[in-house]
Protein backbone atom coordinates (compact mmCIF):
# COMPACT_ATOMS: atom_id res chain seq x y z
CA UNK A 1 0.00 0.00 0.00
CA UNK A 2 2.83 2.29 0.64
CA UNK A 3 4.21 2.01 -2.89
CA UNK A 4 0.77 2.08 -4.26
CA UNK A 5 -0.18 5.67 -2.73
CA UNK A 6 3.47 6.89 -3.61
CA UNK A 7 2.91 5.81 -6.94
CA UNK A 8 -0.65 7.45 -7.25
CA UNK A 9 0.54 10.59 -6.13
CA UNK A 10 4.08 10.90 -8.73
CA UNK A 11 1.10 9.94 -11.77
CA UNK A 12 -1.62 12.76 -9.48
CA UNK A 13 0.76 15.90 -9.10
CA UNK A 14 4.14 15.10 -11.60
CA UNK A 15 6.43 15.45 -8.58
CA UNK A 16 7.64 13.03 -5.81
CA UNK A 17 5.67 12.99 -2.38
CA UNK A 18 7.96 14.62 0.72
CA UNK A 19 6.30 12.74 3.13
CA UNK A 20 4.79 9.41 3.74
CA UNK A 21 2.31 8.80 7.26
CA UNK A 22 0.28 6.00 8.47
CA UNK A 23 -2.28 5.50 10.78
CA UNK A 24 -3.96 1.70 12.10
CA UNK A 25 -7.62 1.64 12.64
CA UNK A 26 -8.45 -0.08 16.27
CA UNK A 27 -10.77 -3.27 17.12
CA UNK A 28 -12.29 -2.98 20.62
CA UNK A 29 -11.70 -6.50 22.31
CA UNK A 30 -13.96 -5.04 25.56
CA UNK A 31 -15.56 -2.11 26.75
CA UNK A 32 -18.32 -1.06 24.38
CA UNK A 33 -19.97 2.44 24.86
CA UNK A 34 -17.94 3.22 28.18
CA UNK A 35 -15.41 5.62 26.44
CA UNK A 36 -17.88 8.39 26.34
CA UNK A 37 -19.18 7.73 29.84
CA UNK A 38 -15.32 8.12 30.97
CA UNK A 39 -15.09 4.32 31.60
CA UNK A 40 -12.53 1.96 30.70
CA UNK A 41 -11.66 0.11 27.64
CA UNK A 42 -9.47 -2.32 26.12
CA UNK A 43 -8.83 -1.51 22.05
CA UNK A 44 -5.89 -3.10 19.71
CA UNK A 45 -4.19 -1.15 17.11
CA UNK A 46 -4.83 -3.32 13.45
CA UNK A 47 -2.48 -3.76 10.70
CA UNK A 48 -4.72 -2.43 9.01
CA UNK A 49 -5.00 1.20 8.56
CA UNK A 50 -4.60 4.85 6.22
CA UNK A 51 -1.84 5.69 4.15
CA UNK A 52 -1.43 9.44 3.51
CA UNK A 53 1.26 10.57 0.60
CA UNK A 54 2.11 14.15 0.88
CA UNK A 55 3.87 17.38 -0.50
CA UNK A 56 3.91 21.18 -0.06
CA UNK A 57 2.95 23.71 -2.58
CA UNK A 58 2.97 27.06 -3.16
CA UNK A 59 -0.72 28.37 -4.05
CA UNK A 60 -2.29 28.16 -0.11
CA UNK A 61 -4.32 25.34 -1.46
CA UNK A 62 -5.38 21.89 0.39
CA UNK A 63 -5.47 19.26 -2.53
CA UNK A 64 -6.44 15.59 -1.38
CA UNK A 65 -7.75 12.82 -3.38
CA UNK A 66 -9.17 9.60 -2.56
CA UNK A 67 -8.07 6.53 -3.80
CA UNK A 68 -10.29 4.43 -2.55
CA UNK A 69 -13.23 6.95 -3.63
CA UNK A 70 -11.89 8.26 -6.70
CA UNK A 71 -12.58 11.37 -5.27
CA UNK A 72 -10.91 14.69 -4.69
CA UNK A 73 -11.67 17.51 -2.66
CA UNK A 74 -10.00 21.02 -2.99
CA UNK A 75 -10.19 24.46 -1.08
CA UNK A 76 -8.25 27.53 0.32
CA UNK A 77 -6.26 27.35 3.89
CA UNK A 78 -8.17 30.08 4.84
CA UNK A 79 -11.81 28.55 4.24
CA UNK A 80 -11.05 25.41 6.05
CA UNK A 81 -13.72 26.45 8.80
CA UNK A 82 -16.51 25.76 5.85
CA UNK A 83 -17.81 22.12 5.70
CA UNK A 84 -18.75 20.43 2.64
CA UNK A 85 -20.48 17.55 4.08
CA UNK A 86 -18.33 15.08 2.06
CA UNK A 87 -14.94 13.04 3.28
CA UNK A 88 -12.77 16.78 3.86
CA UNK A 89 -15.10 17.12 6.65
CA UNK A 90 -12.57 15.42 9.09
CA UNK A 91 -9.42 17.04 7.38
CA UNK A 92 -10.72 20.60 7.69
CA UNK A 93 -11.88 19.99 11.65
CA UNK A 94 -7.85 18.71 11.85
CA UNK A 95 -6.75 22.31 10.32
CA UNK A 96 -9.49 24.35 13.06
CA UNK A 97 -7.67 22.60 15.82
CA UNK A 98 -4.52 22.64 14.91
CA UNK A 99 -2.15 25.26 17.13
CA UNK A 100 -1.72 27.70 13.68
CA UNK A 101 -2.55 26.55 9.70
CA UNK A 102 -0.20 25.44 7.84
CA UNK A 103 2.25 28.21 5.85
CA UNK A 104 1.54 26.75 2.84
CA UNK A 105 -0.90 24.28 0.38
CA UNK A 106 -0.79 20.48 0.38
CA UNK A 107 -1.09 17.96 -2.30
CA UNK A 108 -2.43 14.66 -0.72
CA UNK A 109 -3.39 11.16 -1.92
CA UNK A 110 -4.65 8.87 0.68
CA UNK A 111 -5.44 5.26 0.52
CA UNK A 112 -7.09 3.12 3.30
CA UNK A 113 -7.43 -0.74 3.91
CA UNK A 114 -10.46 -0.12 6.51
CA UNK A 115 -13.69 -0.89 5.28
CA UNK A 116 -16.02 2.43 5.80
CA UNK A 117 -18.81 1.65 8.44
CA UNK A 118 -17.23 -1.64 9.69
CA UNK A 119 -17.04 -0.16 12.98
CA UNK A 120 -13.54 -0.55 12.78
CA UNK A 121 -12.34 3.51 12.90
CA UNK A 122 -11.65 4.40 9.76
CA UNK A 123 -12.20 7.70 10.76
CA UNK A 124 -10.20 7.82 13.85
CA UNK A 125 -7.03 6.67 11.27
CA UNK A 126 -8.24 9.31 8.64
CA UNK A 127 -7.50 11.72 10.95
CA UNK A 128 -4.33 10.54 13.07
CA UNK A 129 -2.62 9.83 9.26
CA UNK A 130 -3.42 13.66 8.27
CA UNK A 131 -2.00 15.11 11.53
CA UNK A 132 1.23 13.37 11.21
CA UNK A 133 1.29 14.29 7.65
CA UNK A 134 0.77 17.70 8.19
CA UNK A 135 3.26 17.55 11.46
CA UNK A 136 5.84 15.68 8.91
CA UNK A 137 5.49 18.93 6.14
CA UNK A 138 6.03 21.50 8.78
CA UNK A 139 8.24 19.84 11.36
CA UNK A 140 4.96 20.42 13.77
CA UNK A 141 6.27 19.19 17.24
CA UNK A 142 2.80 18.44 18.52
CA UNK A 143 2.74 15.66 21.49
CA UNK A 144 0.90 12.58 21.26
CA UNK A 145 -1.77 13.38 23.78
CA UNK A 146 -2.45 16.33 21.70
CA UNK A 147 -2.35 15.09 18.18
CA UNK A 148 -5.25 12.32 19.92
CA UNK A 149 -7.46 15.72 21.53
CA UNK A 150 -6.76 17.75 17.93
CA UNK A 151 -8.44 14.42 15.96
CA UNK A 152 -11.21 14.05 19.02
CA UNK A 153 -12.48 17.68 18.41
CA UNK A 154 -12.32 17.23 14.71
CA UNK A 155 -14.98 14.34 14.93
CA UNK A 156 -17.58 15.55 17.80
CA UNK A 157 -16.91 19.48 17.14
CA UNK A 158 -16.33 19.33 13.34
CA UNK A 159 -17.79 16.36 11.55
CA UNK A 160 -20.56 15.82 14.19
CA UNK A 161 -20.48 12.12 15.66
CA UNK A 162 -19.86 12.34 19.89
CA UNK A 163 -17.73 9.75 20.12
CA UNK A 164 -15.20 9.20 22.92
CA UNK A 165 -11.27 9.60 22.98
CA UNK A 166 -10.70 5.58 22.46
CA UNK A 167 -10.47 5.68 18.53
CA UNK A 168 -7.85 8.00 18.28
CA UNK A 169 -5.77 7.12 21.13
CA UNK A 170 -5.22 3.86 20.45
CA UNK A 171 -4.38 4.95 16.37
CA UNK A 172 -1.65 6.66 17.80
CA UNK A 173 -0.60 5.02 21.01
CA UNK A 174 -0.97 1.11 19.54
CA UNK A 175 1.92 -1.15 20.60
CA UNK A 176 3.34 -4.82 18.55
CA UNK A 177 1.44 -7.98 20.19
CA UNK A 178 -0.20 -5.78 22.91
CA UNK A 179 -3.54 -4.29 23.92
CA UNK A 180 -4.07 -0.72 25.77
CA UNK A 181 -5.71 -1.04 28.58
CA UNK A 182 -6.87 2.84 28.61
CA UNK A 183 -8.99 4.54 31.54
CA UNK A 184 -10.39 7.59 29.25
CA UNK A 185 -10.97 9.80 32.18
CA UNK A 186 -7.44 10.75 32.87
CA UNK A 187 -6.11 9.24 29.62
CA UNK A 188 -3.61 6.60 31.94
CA UNK A 189 -2.94 3.57 30.39
CA UNK A 190 -1.51 0.06 30.22
CA UNK A 191 -0.04 -2.08 27.75
CA UNK A 192 -1.36 -5.55 27.96
CA UNK A 193 0.69 -8.63 26.89
CA UNK A 194 -1.66 -10.68 23.56
CA UNK A 195 -1.41 -14.40 23.69
CA UNK A 196 1.47 -15.07 21.40
CA UNK A 197 -0.33 -18.15 19.82
CA UNK A 198 -3.57 -16.34 19.21
CA UNK A 199 -4.73 -13.84 16.60
CA UNK A 200 -7.51 -11.44 15.66
CA UNK A 201 -10.10 -11.87 13.38
CA UNK A 202 -12.97 -9.30 12.28
CA UNK A 203 -15.82 -10.38 10.62
CA UNK A 204 -17.50 -7.32 8.60
CA UNK A 205 -21.30 -7.97 8.08
CA UNK A 206 -21.67 -5.95 5.26
CA UNK A 207 -24.33 -3.88 7.07
CA UNK A 208 -22.73 0.01 6.79
CA UNK A 209 -24.26 2.76 9.58
CA UNK A 210 -23.78 6.54 9.28
CA UNK A 211 -23.07 6.94 13.45
CA UNK A 212 -23.96 10.79 12.60
CA UNK A 213 -27.41 9.61 11.37
CA UNK A 214 -28.18 6.72 13.77
CA UNK A 215 -28.98 5.82 17.03
CA UNK A 216 -25.64 6.44 18.60
CA UNK A 217 -25.73 10.04 19.40
CA UNK A 218 -28.90 9.10 21.07
CA UNK A 219 -27.20 6.26 23.36
CA UNK A 220 -24.92 8.85 24.36
CA UNK A 221 -27.93 11.30 25.65
CA UNK A 222 -30.07 8.31 27.45
CA UNK A 223 -26.31 7.71 29.66
CA UNK A 224 -26.60 11.08 30.32
CA UNK A 225 -30.35 11.09 31.70
CA UNK A 226 -29.05 8.54 33.51
CA UNK A 227 -26.82 10.35 35.44
CA UNK A 228 -29.14 12.97 35.65
CA UNK A 229 -31.14 10.59 37.76
CA UNK A 230 -28.17 9.17 39.79
CA UNK A 231 -27.15 12.62 41.16
CA UNK A 232 -30.21 13.15 42.58
CA UNK A 233 -29.22 10.82 44.81
CA UNK A 234 -25.48 11.01 44.68
CA UNK A 235 -24.93 14.21 43.27
CA UNK A 236 -20.59 13.75 43.51
CA UNK A 237 -21.46 11.68 40.57
CA UNK A 238 -19.95 12.96 36.95
CA UNK A 239 -20.28 9.86 34.37
CA UNK A 240 -21.74 6.22 34.53
CA UNK A 241 -17.80 5.85 35.34
CA UNK A 242 -18.61 6.73 39.00
CA UNK A 243 -21.89 4.95 39.52
CA UNK A 244 -21.29 1.30 41.04
CA UNK A 245 -24.29 -1.47 40.55
CA UNK A 246 -25.15 -0.70 44.07
CA UNK A 247 -26.23 2.81 43.39
CA UNK A 248 -27.82 2.25 40.10
CA UNK A 249 -30.35 -0.06 41.77
CA UNK A 250 -30.70 2.65 44.55
CA UNK A 251 -31.55 5.38 41.71
CA UNK A 252 -33.69 2.62 39.65
CA UNK A 253 -37.01 3.92 40.50
CA UNK A 254 -36.26 7.74 39.27
CA UNK A 255 -35.53 6.48 35.65
CA UNK A 256 -37.03 4.11 33.30
CA UNK A 257 -36.72 0.78 32.71
CA UNK A 258 -35.02 1.93 29.26
CA UNK A 259 -32.22 3.97 31.33
CA UNK A 260 -31.87 1.77 33.73
CA UNK A 261 -30.90 -0.62 30.65
CA UNK A 262 -28.24 1.54 29.26
CA UNK A 263 -26.39 2.36 32.27
CA UNK A 264 -26.38 -0.83 33.33
CA UNK A 265 -24.38 -2.21 30.51
CA UNK A 266 -21.85 0.84 30.93
CA UNK A 267 -21.63 0.17 34.35
CA UNK A 268 -21.14 -3.58 34.08
CA UNK A 269 -18.84 -3.16 30.83
CA UNK A 270 -16.43 -1.33 32.75
CA UNK A 271 -15.94 -4.32 35.03
CA UNK A 272 -15.76 -6.46 32.57
CA UNK A 273 -12.84 -4.40 31.30
CA UNK A 274 -11.05 -4.92 34.47
CA UNK A 275 -11.73 -8.72 34.77
CA UNK A 276 -10.13 -9.53 31.04
CA UNK A 277 -7.29 -7.84 31.89
CA UNK A 278 -6.20 -10.17 34.38
CA UNK A 279 -7.67 -12.72 32.70
CA UNK A 280 -5.30 -12.18 29.71
CA UNK A 281 -2.34 -11.62 32.31
CA UNK A 282 -3.57 -15.44 33.62
CA UNK A 283 -4.05 -16.26 30.00
CA UNK A 284 -7.52 -17.79 30.89
CA UNK A 285 -8.84 -18.70 27.79
CA UNK A 286 -12.47 -20.01 29.64
CA UNK A 287 -12.68 -16.65 31.37
CA UNK A 288 -12.05 -14.79 28.40
CA UNK A 289 -14.22 -16.42 26.42
CA UNK A 290 -17.26 -15.96 28.97
CA UNK A 291 -16.40 -12.15 29.60
CA UNK A 292 -16.75 -11.77 25.81
CA UNK A 293 -19.79 -13.71 25.30
CA UNK A 294 -21.51 -11.67 28.73
CA UNK A 295 -20.02 -8.69 26.99
CA UNK A 296 -22.24 -9.31 23.74
CA UNK A 297 -25.32 -10.18 25.68
CA UNK A 298 -25.25 -6.90 27.38
CA UNK A 299 -25.06 -5.06 24.49
CA UNK A 300 -27.73 -6.99 22.44
CA UNK A 301 -30.10 -6.97 25.85
CA UNK A 302 -29.12 -3.72 27.36
CA UNK A 303 -27.71 -1.56 24.83
CA UNK A 304 -29.77 -3.03 22.20
CA UNK A 305 -27.22 -1.67 19.66
CA UNK A 306 -26.64 -5.32 17.91
CA UNK A 307 -28.75 -7.03 15.06
CA UNK A 308 -29.92 -10.54 14.18
CA UNK A 309 -27.04 -10.23 11.55
CA UNK A 310 -24.24 -9.65 13.99
CA UNK A 311 -26.12 -11.96 16.71
CA UNK A 312 -25.58 -14.98 14.19
CA UNK A 313 -22.06 -14.45 13.54
CA UNK A 314 -20.94 -14.37 17.10
CA UNK A 315 -22.69 -17.57 17.33
CA UNK A 316 -21.30 -19.35 14.29
CA UNK A 317 -18.03 -17.91 15.79
CA UNK A 318 -18.17 -18.65 18.83
CA UNK A 319 -19.01 -22.40 18.03
CA UNK A 320 -15.46 -23.17 16.88
CA UNK A 321 -13.26 -25.46 19.15
CA UNK A 322 -10.36 -22.91 18.38
CA UNK A 323 -12.43 -19.56 19.56
CA UNK A 324 -11.59 -18.40 22.62
CA UNK A 325 -14.65 -15.42 22.54
CA UNK A 326 -16.54 -13.16 19.81
CA UNK A 327 -18.86 -10.47 20.45
CA UNK A 328 -19.44 -7.36 17.85
CA UNK A 329 -16.92 -4.68 17.97
CA UNK A 330 -17.50 -0.69 17.72
CA UNK A 331 -20.65 0.92 18.05
CA UNK A 332 -23.09 -1.60 17.01
CA UNK A 333 -25.87 -1.07 14.20
CA UNK A 334 -24.21 -2.69 12.20
CA UNK A 335 -20.70 -3.48 11.46
CA UNK A 336 -18.38 -6.08 12.72
CA UNK A 337 -17.29 -8.63 15.07
CA UNK A 338 -14.14 -9.43 16.81
CA UNK A 339 -13.47 -12.82 17.67
CA UNK A 340 -10.07 -14.14 19.41
CA UNK A 341 -8.80 -17.12 17.68
CA UNK A 342 -5.80 -19.95 17.53
CA UNK A 343 -3.10 -19.33 14.80
CA UNK A 344 -3.35 -21.73 11.89
CA UNK A 345 -6.78 -21.74 11.61
CA UNK A 346 -7.66 -18.56 9.15
CA UNK A 347 -8.70 -20.66 6.25
CA UNK A 348 -11.14 -23.06 7.78
CA UNK A 349 -12.61 -20.10 10.28
CA UNK A 350 -13.13 -17.73 6.87
CA UNK A 351 -14.34 -20.52 5.06
CA UNK A 352 -16.98 -21.49 7.80
CA UNK A 353 -18.02 -17.94 8.65
CA UNK A 354 -18.34 -16.64 5.12
CA UNK A 355 -20.42 -19.85 4.09
CA UNK A 356 -23.00 -19.81 7.29
CA UNK A 357 -23.68 -15.87 6.39
CA UNK A 358 -23.72 -16.12 2.93
CA UNK A 359 -26.55 -19.25 3.36
CA UNK A 360 -28.62 -17.55 5.89
CA UNK A 361 -28.69 -13.92 4.96
CA UNK A 362 -27.43 -14.02 1.66
CA UNK A 363 -25.01 -11.71 2.21
CA UNK A 364 -21.41 -11.88 1.66
CA UNK A 365 -19.15 -11.05 4.63
CA UNK A 366 -16.22 -9.83 4.93
CA UNK A 367 -12.93 -11.12 6.65
CA UNK A 368 -9.35 -10.67 8.10
CA UNK A 369 -6.93 -11.07 10.73
CA UNK A 370 -4.36 -9.26 12.75
CA UNK A 371 -2.17 -9.12 15.14
CA UNK A 372 -1.99 -6.03 17.84
CA UNK A 373 0.03 -3.42 15.90
CA UNK A 374 2.46 -0.12 16.15
CA UNK A 375 0.67 3.29 15.99
CA UNK A 376 0.54 5.88 13.69
CA UNK A 377 4.14 7.57 12.27
CA UNK A 378 5.23 9.32 9.29
CA UNK A 379 8.42 8.87 7.05
CA UNK A 380 10.38 11.05 4.42
CA UNK A 381 9.37 9.58 1.02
Amino acid sequence: MKDKVREAFRDKYGKNPEIISFAPGRVNIIGEHTDYNEGFVMPAALEQGTYFAGAKNRDKKIRIFSLNLKKEDSWEIEHSRERKGDFSDYLRGILNFLPFLPSSGIDGIVLSNIPIGAGLSSSAAFEISFIFLVSGLFNLKIEPTEIVKIAHHAENEFAGLKCGIMDQFVSVFGKKDHLIFLDTRTMEYEYVPFPFFWEIAVVNSGIKRELTSSQYNRRKEECEEAVKAIKKLFPEVKSLRDVTEDMLFEARKLMNERIYKRAMHVISENRRVFEMKEYLLKNDACMIEKTMKLAHQSLTEDFEVSLPELDFLVDVASSLPYVHGARLTGAGFGGSIVALIQKNHRLDFENTIKNAYRKKFSIEAEVFFSSPSGGAYFERA
